[in-house]
């Protein structure tokens, strides 16, 4: 089963490369070199993520969901920071698996799922109106996909300490001069990061 687990996660990296980096064969034979070391990359660090989700849960119906969620992030913070965009595509596929996993996912209850899709992701969206997108209405979209698939209270953590994470990191970068109050900085990478460590710890 970990051999199973490993080229599922290599075969997703694979599949996230190739969409987000925009990679077809021609291009990954005949031209960039540095497309391949990146689409290697992105892969091999989906194959470890699936294995240490795996060993986490177990092969359950919370480890799809948890797997699900990762290679969803994984995948919008590549496209947020290479073109400050969430994959339309990707947030279909991961949103309509995520409403079909809420019916095997005992771990997950259907209310909670509700209110972490509608209400932390509709409070992040209203957030993004007001400050007139100063957090982005795609950043409200990913929070609260978290939410239809690991419930509010993952949504509402994620959310917390991400919006902290991002005020440090921009905090120190204007402290240094390598941004000012004017720059955006991608928030999705941000989420991911304290996804993980979520996971991790």
């Amino acid at each position: 089963m970990e051999v199973a687990i490993i080229i599922l996660g290599l075969l997703l990296g694979t599949f996230t490369s190739c969409y987000v980096l925009d990679i077809n064969l021609k291009t990954l034979i005949k031209f960039n070199k540095r497309l391949k070391i990146k689409c290697l990359i992105i892969s091999i660090a989906m194959a470890i993520v699936s294995f240490f989700i795996y060993c986490q849960y177990g092969y359950s119906n919370h480890f799809i969901a948890v797997l699900l969620t990762s290679w969803f992030l994984i995948s919008v913070s590549i496209s947020d920071w290479k073109d400050k965009q969430i994959p339309v595509d990707i947030l279909i596929i991961t949103d309509v698996l995520g409403v079909i996993l809420l019916f095997f996912n005992p771990n997950v209850e259907l209310i909670h799922s509700m209110i972490g899709f509608f209400g932390v992701g509709g409070f992040v969206l209203l957030i993004s109106i007001i400050t007139r997108k100063a957090i982005g209405m795609g950043d409200a979209i990913v929070i609260g996909t978290i939410g239809l698939i690991l419930g509010y209270k993952m949504a509402l953590t994620v959310l917390v300490y991400s919006l902290v994470l991002v005020g440090l990191i921009g905090l120190v970068l204007m402290t240094i001069g390598k941004v000012n109050r004017k720059t955006q900085l991608p928030m999705v990478p941000f989420i991911l990061t304290v996804f993980m460590v979520i996971l991790i710890i």
